[in-house]
């Protein structure tokens, strides 16, 4: 995948590349061809749902810190 595309387009994709697998009337080759897209496609939705759920861990994070630091003037 040489172009930038969102988690929605690749899943989107994916799910489309699924549908064409799931057809019986294809050639080994394109089945292959199919097989290799829709990999490609999923370790790219897989890392980007890791990024994201990076992303919501380090949010997460900083309000738990605020959290701690008002609670912390809260008690003076």
């Amino acid at each position: 995948m040489s172009e930038k595309m969102t988690f929605e387009q690749a899943n989107s994709q994916l799910e489309q590349t699924v549908k064409m697998m799931e057809n019986k009337g294809l050639t080994l080759q394109q089945s292959v061809e199919y097989y290799a897209k829709a990999c490609e496609l999923l370790a790219y939705c897989m890392k980007e749902l890791e990024n994201y759920k990076g992303q919501i861990e380090d949010i997460n994070e900083r309000i738990d810190r605020m959290k701690n630091a008002q609670g912390d003037t809260d008690e003076s």
